[in-house]
């Protein structure tokens, strides 16, 4: 395998700097990140519903579950917080999945 490039670098400063700092627990960020992946992971309401439609389907979030997401937290801060890191989740998935099908197709090239 070749060296890092530099998109791979910036996606890995993401992920660790993902759960570095905010007004939220580091651990609900966390937990979030991670069912925004499309893990199976134990969040309480609103939080996983939330989490589980932007990794699905992320034209489908409502406004509702923002609603309650922000009430839940209780700040427009700590609930946009929430909604960055399930889709920084998701869109990490998709970066992984998209680099393993470039890779493959280099692979195959060779």
């Amino acid at each position: 395998m070749s060296a890092p490039s530099s998109h791979e670098t910036f996606a890995q400063r993401l992920r660790e700097r993902l759960g570095a700092s905010g007004v939220l627990d580091a651990e609900l960020r966390a937990a979030v990140t991670r069912a925004g992946a499309g893990d199976v992971v134990e969040l309480e309401a609103p939080f996983g519903e939330l989490a589980r439609t932007i990794a699905e389907a992320s034209y489908r979030v409502s406004d509702g579950q923002v609603a309650a997401v922000r009430d839940a937290v209780g700040s427009d801060k700590a609930a946009f917080e929430v909604v960055m890191s399930a889709c920084v989740g998701a869109g990490l998935v998709r970066w992984d999945a998209a680099t393993r099908a470039i890779e493959e197709a280099m692979d195959a090239a060779d």
